[in-house]
């Protein structure tokens, strides 16, 4: 047995103490770099500028210009924002009209109920924002108000898919009657993973919290949470500019449960 040998034999021995330290060697070893330092510092800057530059030029040539395409309606300015993920929304079934300064996340669903008595139309009112992973299912029209937020992973369902019949809902859609339109009037905040179940209409300058299911009407000027959502107090407007010295714009203690 040569040298090289004897060295691998002794590797495999857990209770040789050069097994160990070379088993230890070889680890370390694998988790070896360089310390990071200025220079990449400077490459992850540049890194960063690039990859951004580049996801600008892909939106505004070609993906922002295809999502147009598919929708009824686009008033600009119209910013949609690409992620590494998903770079244009889906849009079936329905029309979608988009007004202006509306910003939305290309990982977005917009889709409408196949047995509706027309194609529903989604409005998304002017300067709204819609984040990440929403899903837009109209059963009978949709909308929403001007400048409202709507947070990530947030659903809003006016179709429920399939029948209550047993035998029925393994091959046919959800029946007429069953399909509701939902009203988000304006100036709306809806936290992130809301579900939101029509027919309901949420009032303006409304709040619905994190995780929340919205089953009925929520009247203005409200916070609503829970499951199923109910209304926890009530919003005192804004008297002061924006910006001033005063309260945070709600009776009752911060945030929303």
């Amino acid at each position: 047995m040569d040298l090289f040998e004897r060295i691998l034999a002794l590797s495999r021995r857990r209770d040789s103490e050069l097994g160990r330290t070379l088993r230890r060697l070889l680890v370390d070893a694998s988790m070896w770099s360089v310390p990071a330092g200025k220079l990449h510092g400077i490459l992850l800057a540049e890194r960063s500028l690039r990859r951004r530059l580049v996801d600008e030029l892909w939106r505004a040539f070609y993906y922002q210009p295809l999502f147009e395409l598919s929708c009824d309606r686009v008033d600009r300015p119209f910013r949609m924002e690409i992620c590494p993920d998903s770079k244009l929304p889906v849009v079936t079934g329905c029309r979608l009209r988009v007004e202006r300064g509306v910003r939305l996340s290309a990982r977005t669903t917009f889709s409408g109920a196949r047995n509706a008595p027309r194609p529903p139309v989604i409005t998304l009112g002017e300067g709204t924002y819609v984040g990440h992973r929403v899903t837009f299912r109209a059963g009978l029209d949709l909308t929403l108000g001007r400048h409202c937020f709507v947070a990530s992973n947030v659903t809003f369902s006016g179709d429920p898919g399939h029948p209550l019949d047993p035998v029925a809902r393994r091959t046919e859609p959800a029946p007429p009657e069953d399909l509701s339109a939902i009203v988000v009037e304006d100036d709306v905040w809806i936290g992130e993973g809301a579900l939101i179940l029509g027919p309901v209409r949420i009032g303006a300058g409304a709040v619905i919290g994190a995780r929340s299911v919205v089953t009925r009407d929520v009247p203005p000027g409200v916070v609503a949470t829970g499951v199923p959502a109910r209304v926890v107090r009530r919003i005192v407007p804004r008297t002061e500019p924006v910006g001033a010295s005063g309260g945070d714009g709600a009776s009752g203690e911060s945030g929303i449960g």
